[in-house]
């Protein structure tokens, strides 16, 4: 499963040529904590798995606290292509017209839910089980606050969130 691509603890990891296991040896953790951390799930990680990473990559520990910090921080805004901006700009009242489902809409975007998750800095599980129907009361609230704050700045909105939710999860 791929993580959020540009997390800064996967980002050293890979440039300290290590796997999730060796860096979790390494730092006396559990491999599920380095999936936790990359996965956007655990906000803070350990110092033992920060240090282990500083010491790979040649940074300080400050040098490397500030840039996860900068990087949680940082408004999520991606350079998106024209289409994207365009599906942004579908009046809410018609998403129906294009389109069945939520699956299908999110390929416009993304070629899985995977791919959506990491441009949202979101834990892919969300999305995958939104668009299996896991969620019986609608879209959850991470997804749909992400959607807002990664796409709001191209037109999307609250209304077109809630036009979303009247779409199927899935094809």
């Amino acid at each position: 499963m791929a993580r959020i691509s540009d997390h800064p603890v996967r980002l050293a990891r890979l440039r300290a040529s290590m796997t999730q296991a060796d860096l979790a040896k390494r730092a006396g953790v559990q491999r599920s904590a380095i999936t936790a951390i990359e996965d956007g799930r655990t906000k803070k990680p350990s110092e033992a798995v920060l240090v282990v990473l500083a010491n790979a990559t040649g940074t300080s520990l400050d040098e490397l606290q500030n840039v996860i910090r900068t990087w949680i921080e940082t408004a999520e805004t991606p350079d998106v292509k024209p289409a994207v901006r365009n599906l942004m700009a579908i009046p809410p009242y018609v998403l129906s017209q294009y389109y069945r489902s939520f699956a299908q809409w999110r390929k416009e975007i993304a070629p899985t839910p995977t791919a959506l998750a990491s441009l949202l800095r979101l834990n892919a599980a969300v999305v995958s089980r939104y668009e299996a129907g896991d969620y019986k009361r609608g879209m959850p609230e991470v997804l749909s606050s992400k959607l807002l704050k990664v796409f709001g700045p191209y037109g999307l909105t609250t209304d077109y969130i809630l036009e979303l939710e009247k779409l199927a999860p899935h094809d």
